[in-house]
């Protein structure tokens, strides 16, 4: 077996074990679990067909955490846990969390490697070297600048998204909540992300619709919390919890804002079916456009769709739609008239624009968007697209 591994550790014992043991087979590369995302993108970048992953009493929960994301992320790749105690429980909990097999740290060498050719034999095929959720039903919404409202963009394209499709579940996140409020709506914050996080276990259909009523038909909101930080440590917890969520649900708008909108790419980023970057007209956020998406692309399947919304847009003033959509090589989407007192009516209403001024441009705008997004269709050709290489 030639190729790159990767190993997942943070005791230095299991990573010398580790060198000793697999010294030979191929290269061994090594990343600590505190940062997801991280270890995701090191997956993608070695090319890795092995991950091993570090199994600890201390921190059981975030190894498991951590052998669910990869599997889900890349499920050709074969996952080992690598543990000092293979009880039966331990194997179990393992394999469930997506593991094909589990080690022992200290074992005879010659076995490992012994079983991780065997492994290679029969481990799936690939579907294209690339890093893809196997499910993605996300729609990722931020902001190039918090000037720009991201959270009453994407309220309205979730409630015309569940108008649009009856029947269906939707789910609408936003991390930009303030106070006990979610998004600009009169629904009250009484269960939020963190909480979630907090006892994972318990995360299952009956208590979303326990702890979330519907705003609309089939919608539901949930605020991300107060001071949240989903982006260190719990950045595991966050991509198995929105994982859960996205087979509970038919469709999930996540609002993400302006602020720690690179983190999320790169943490969740596999996940994300559409990314809707929001900007604006002015010379300075057009260049940042461009920027964020150059950056961000590695951390998105190959046919994510990023897709740019002109907030505030003026068709008199330059540079036109065409002429952005060029200058930040992506396509522009929609553009959103300004309105300025149709909106201000809305929020002081905790309404959606769609429903207190229902023949407004912007609400014609979002609906158009949302339909193609439900109907998960995409132009055929024209100016705009993302230059891929």
């Amino acid at each position: 077996m030639d190729g790159t591994m990767l190993a997942v550790v943070e005791d230095a014992g299991t990573e010398a074990w580790l060198d000793q043991a697999l010294q030979g087979l191929g290269r061994l590369e090594k990343v600590t679990r505190s940062d997801l995302g991280r270890v995701l993108r090191m997956l993608e970048a070695t090319g890795a067909s092995v991950a091993l992953v570090e199994m600890t009493d201390r921190d059981a929960t975030q190894s498991m955490a951590v052998i669910n994301a990869l599997s889900n992320a890349r499920p050709w790749v074969t996952v080992i846990a690598v543990t000092r105690i293979a009880d039966q429980e331990t194997v179990l909990q393992c394999m469930r969390s997506g593991a094909r097999d589990c080690v022992i740290v200290g074992s005879d060498g010659a076995e490992l490697r012994d079983r991780l050719r065997r492994h290679q034999l029969v481990r799936p095929s690939h579907w294209g070297e690339e890093l893809q959720s196997k499910v993605r039903n996300l729609t990722m919404v931020t902001a190039v600048t918090p000037q720009i409202d991201s959270a009453f963009f994407a309220q309205n394209l979730a409630v015309s998204m569940a108008a649009q499709r009856p029947g269906q579940r939707i789910l609408a996140i936003d991390m930009d909540a303030r106070g006990d409020t979610v998004f600009h709506s009169d629904s009250k914050n009484n269960f939020d992300l963190g909480q979630l996080l907090s006892s994972p276990d318990t995360l299952d259909e009956t208590l979303i619709d326990t702890a979330l009523e519907e705003y609309r038909p089939g919608l539901r909101l949930l605020a991300g919390g107060p001071g949240s930080d989903f982006l260190g440590d719990r950045g595991a917890d966050l991509f198995i919890a929105l994982t859960r969520l996205m087979t509970m649900f038919d469709h999930i708008v996540l609002n993400v804002g302006a602020v720690s909108q690179s983190a999320w790419v790169r943490v969740i980023g596999v996940h994300v079916r559409e990314l809707l970057l929001l900007a604006n007209q002015e010379v300075p956020v057009v260049r940042a456009a461009r920027d964020n998406i150059a950056d961000w692309r590695p951390y998105l399947a190959s046919n994510t769709d990023i897709l740019v919304v002109v907030d505030g847009y003026e068709p008199a003033v330059p540079p036109k739609a065409d002429e952005l959509g060029d200058s930040v090589g992506a396509e522009i989407a929609a553009t959103l008239p300004m309105e300025w007192k149709q909106r201000l009516e809305a929020i002081n209403l905790a309404q959606p624009i769609l429903e207190s001024a229902p023949k407004s441009g912007y609400g014609k705008a979002v609906k158009a968007l949302s339909a193609r997004l439900m109907g998960n269709t995409k132009a055929q050709s024209g100016k705009g697209w993302l230059k891929r290489a």
